[in-house]
């Protein structure tokens, strides 16, 4: 379907370790009430870093796309 991403399973845990392994992201074990392991990710600085980069680059294509196709860019640069 247009518009729309869909995740089939174990899609999202090769993504997880390739931005880990490239320091986009770092992950932590938690121990669960009920004794469980858990693993959580959140961005590391070079993450924030890099993602501030990507929006910046995908607001410019959004908005050379959106002029050439005589609409108003949907996102504000």
């Amino acid at each position: 379907m247009f518009g729309q991403l869909i995740w089939k399973d174990g899609s999202l845990y090769p993504v997880l370790h390739r931005l880990e392994d490239e320091g986009y992201i770092e992950s932590y074990w938690v121990l669960t009430d009920a004794g469980r392991r858990r693993k959580y990710y959140r961005l590391s600085s070079g993450g924030t870093e890099q993602l501030a980069a990507e929006r910046d680059q995908w607001l410019q294509i959004d908005a050379i796309l959106a002029r050439l196709w005589g609409l108003e860019p949907r996102i504000a640069l």
